[in-house]
């Protein structure tokens, strides 16, 4: 819908400023923006999604922590009607406080159960216990990934139509790649 030009290294910080684009041309009518993973920044997610906005992003691949082998995070569920975290092996983590970092604001869960378990070296390294932040908006972040996944089709279309460009420009000018 529109193109920008700037200095940044990647494009983490332009998802809202091309979407607000887009949703200028629109004006009024329900829009879905496809965006790479290079876009994906949740404080740009959440300035960008709204009722007639519908966003597909895929996000990217955290860091793995070697440590919490089936312990990870997408292992425990979330209750949301008693407001806690249930661990892989059933444990409770309650909520504890609110936090705020780097903009965002969250919700730390900490299990009480693990002076007395037996998996605390299999679930975490941290002395002071496990311990699962939440972020506030992160059911919107759950949602957007959910409609990704099950709207894949449509995903992949964005790369096989924004893609070849690219890789044309490349090609013509020589290059191989843009940043090593």
């Amino acid at each position: 819908m529109d193109c920008d030009t700037v200095n940044d290294v990647n494009d983490q910080g332009q998802l809202s400023n091309m979407a607000h684009k887009t949703k200028q041309v629109f004006r009024d009518q329900k829009t879905t923006i496809v965006a790479d993973t290079g876009y994906y920044n949740y404080l740009e997610i959440i300035d960008v999604v709204d009722e007639s906005t519908e966003l597909l992003i895929k996000p990217q691949k955290g860091k793995q922590n070697k440590v919490a082998s089936g312990f990870d995070k997408a292992n425990f569920k979330y209750d949301s009607i008693n407001d806690r975290y249930i661990c892989p092996l059933g444990y409770e983590l309650p909520f504890q406080w609110n936090g705020k970092q780097d903009g965002k604001e969250y919700r730390r869960y900490t299990c009480e159960a693990f002076d007395f378990c037996g998996h605390k070296e299999s679930c975490t390294s941290a002395k002071g216990g496990r311990a699962v932040t939440r972020l506030s908006d992160e059911e919107v972040i759950e949602q957007i990934t959910e409609n990704t996944h099950r709207q894949s089709n449509i995903y992949k279309q964005r790369g096989q139509i924004v893609e070849h460009p690219f890789g044309t420009i490349k090609r013509h000018w020589g290059y191989t790649y843009f940043l090593t």
